[in-house]
């Protein structure tokens, strides 16, 4: 008897089968199809090149969106066995910035990273900077080196105050006095630092941090810019930290 059971109950899995192939082939397909729509494009967002294959770099994402980027991946050289894979990296619009250069004086170029953080909120900074160190020992591989964020610079080194029109910028013992009245900002009033204003950018060898320093003003939504921080940055051994921080006032001939 059991035996009958078994021997039915295979058949009718088989009828059931027979009648039901079709809509089961279609649906596999439709999801491996549809799997393939979603998966991300990986695209090249910038590259250095070289003459020396082994030099080249590639900065390489997954594109989730027109102008969303994640899972980052550093490629040196050109047959793809020296890879740094950075998946919580995350770039918005506009075009990423990608510097090959030694910055921390020991001979070797060093592979610098500048991406757009659209995600990041208000007061957070719009741009993300990632550096990776070259390293001998004995053979040439990078190593992600930590960048002192920005906020703690500008809490630890800059002090801004306002009496009447005059702004003081205090930056470690260095006082610059900014008499604001000779912009044409309307009510121009409680000066800040605006830190997501940052740009990162390399010359000479060296990298620099430009951050805007502002004011409220009542006739336009935008900031009344009245001068900017010129941060140089060092490597002390463990971490890219402001060498210097000046201050440098904005004309009165490109003003907003």
């Amino acid at each position: 008897m059991k035996k009958i059971i078994v021997v039915l109950a295979l058949i009718l899995l088989v009828l059931l089968f027979r009648l039901f192939k079709d809509d089961i082939m279609a649906f596999n397909q439709q999801t491996e199809k549809q799997d393939y729509i979603d998966a991300p494009d990986r695209v090249v967002l910038r590259s250095i090149p070289s003459d020396v294959w082994y030099q080249t770099v590639y900065l390489i994402a997954d594109q989730l969106t027109w102008m969303d980027y994640k899972n980052f991946t550093v490629q040196v050289g050109d047959m793809g066995n020296d890879v740094y894979n950075f998946p919580d990296w995350y770039h918005g619009k506009y075009d990423p910035a990608l510097y090959r250069e030694d910055i921390n004086n020991d001979t070797l170029e060093d592979i610098i990273i500048v991406l757009n953080n659209d995600l990041a909120g208000i007061g957070k900074p719009n741009r993300d900077i990632h550096i990776l160190n070259q390293i001998h020992d004995p053979y040439r591989r990078y190593e992600e080196a930590p960048v002192e964020p920005i906020e703690s610079t500008i809490n630890s080194n800059v002090k801004i105050d306002k009496h009447d029109n005059i702004v003081t910028i205090l930056i470690d013992k260095k006082k610059y006095y900014i008499n604001i009245s000779k912009y044409n900002y309307g009510n121009p009033r409680d000066p800040y630092i605006n830190i997501e204003s940052i740009e990162y950018a390399i010359k000479n060898g060296k990298l620099f941090g430009t951050i805007d320093v502002s004011v409220v003003r009542d006739e336009s939504y935008f900031e009344g810019i009245i001068g900017h921080l010129n941060i140089e940055y060092f490597w002390d051994g463990e971490m890219y930290k402001p060498k210097s921080i000046v201050f440098q006032e904005e004309s009165t001939n490109s003003m907003n």
